[in-house]
């Protein structure tokens, strides 16, 4: 039993805490997102590795039609003087299952695997380190027409380039190139001057040096109608873990994997990400329209066979609201691959959004993909993998509530 003294010494530091505590405030929030999703030439390969083999048609219940469902806490601190301490821990749920968590950038998984961040913000700009959506994942957001949703979108796209790297296998956040969500970083925003603001991101490889460090800079500009968006991403070491495995499962064996993949060129400081992006985008009253382009490099020329160290890809896309509570949405979407002759995949999708309240929104949305070449396989759907070579049809209705 505790002596009563440690109760008291207890009751103090609680009573000390309080007026802190007080000055505190922390937020539950999500969205669920659910619905019917209908497509065609689903891959029958591993995860977003291209292969001809397909599995025909079919209708499934699809978590994520906009976005993916998730639920998080968050919350600041005012510490006097316009300094706050923030946090934000977010995480995946599936509605489907109910299902939490999910990949993380080592190919392991984690329960909050999109945010877990704390930092500091003032008149200064804002410091976050943790786990993070990647500042280059808010800059393609930030201009394109369908805002980066996981059906027929930018991101889509972005899938689909690092598909085409066949250095990507799908099981995690450490992506071929580009980036969404990056561990161990800590990112720098700076007050918004003149309508820019700029964000300077770095993720540490923790082995030392620039081993499986990434580096971004992006920058977004606002002013009235008129949205601009434009980054730089490099990263060093992002394919060994996929190229490792991608051998080893062709090899039969993970000692011989790890050997081939290193003898091809594939290691740690290897500089093999590498992604530019400029964007514009436009709102007049009801009326959007927008563009971006996107260059993706590996610097160091390290591939898999029948993989691509270059691609470009650029899309054009609309909106319209003909009233407060629609939104119709389209655009096009078109890859190239400069490595491999004649490789390259173009998306078209629409999509219609009903408000039934701030919350809650009813959606419907179809696409239409053309691939050509053994490398391509380009899927309207964020992780629905399709077969390479392939036409996709697809057509989704869902049902999406925040809180």
């Amino acid at each position: 039993m505790a002596h009563p003294k440690a109760f008291s010494i207890a009751a103090l530091a609680c009573a000390a805490a309080l007026p802190m505590l007080a000055q505190a405030s922390v937020t539950l929030y999500g969205s669920l997102d659910s619905g019917l999703l209908s497509m065609s030439n689903y891959s029958a390969g591993t995860g977003y590795l291209p292969t001809t083999a397909q599995n025909g048609s079919a209708v499934k219940a699809k978590d994520g039609g906009l976005g993916a469902s998730h639920w998080g806490l968050r919350g600041s601190e005012d510490l006097g003087g316009g300094l706050r301490a923030n946090f934000q821990l977010q995480g995946n749920l599936n509605t489907t299952n109910g299902t939490t968590g999910g990949a993380n950038s080592s190919s392991g998984t984690s329960f909050f695997n999109q945010l877990s961040v704390v930092g500091l913000s003032g008149s200064f700009g804002e410091i976050k380190l943790g786990r993070q959506f990647s500042p280059a994942a808010w800059a393609m957001q930030y201009t394109d027409a369908r805002g980066l949703r996981y059906f027929g979108s930018a991101l889509t796209a972005i899938v689909g380039m690092n598909s085409a790297s066949r250095a990507w296998i799908g099981n995690n956040s450490n992506v071929a190139f580009g980036t969404i969500y990056d561990d161990n970083t800590i990112v720098y925003t700076t007050p918004t001057w003149n309508h820019l603001k700029l964000d300077f991101a770095y993720s540490f490889g923790e082995s030392g040096g620039k081993a499986n460090s990434q580096q971004s800079v992006t920058a977004l500009y606002h002013n009235g109608g008129l949205k601009l968006s434009a980054l730089y991403y490099n990263g060093y070491g992002n394919n060994l873990a996929n190229a490792t495995a991608i051998y080893a499962a062709a090899l039969g064996n993970a000692g011989a994997g790890a050997a081939a993949a290193r003898a091809a060129g594939f290691s740690e400081t290897a500089n093999t990400n590498r992604l530019y992006s400029v964007g514009a985008l436009y709102t007049l009253g009801d009326y959007t329209i927008a563009g971006q382009y996107y260059a993706a490099r590996n610097p160091d020329h390290v591939i898999v066979p029948g993989g691509s160290d270059s691609l470009d890809m650029w899309n054009i896309g609309a909106g319209w609201r003909p009233a407060p509570y629609l939104n119709l949405t389209t655009a096009y979407y078109h890859i190239k691959d400069n490595k491999n002759a004649g490789s390259k995949s173009t998306q078209f999708v629409l999509g219609l959004e009903y408000l039934l309240s701030k919350r809650t929104w009813a959606y419907v949305q179809g696409a239409y993909v053309s691939n050509n070449g053994a490398n391509m396989a380009l899927s309207p759907m964020y992780a629905s993998p399709v077969a390479a070579d392939k036409n996709v049809r697809a057509f989704m209705v869902g049902l999406r509530h925040s809180f």
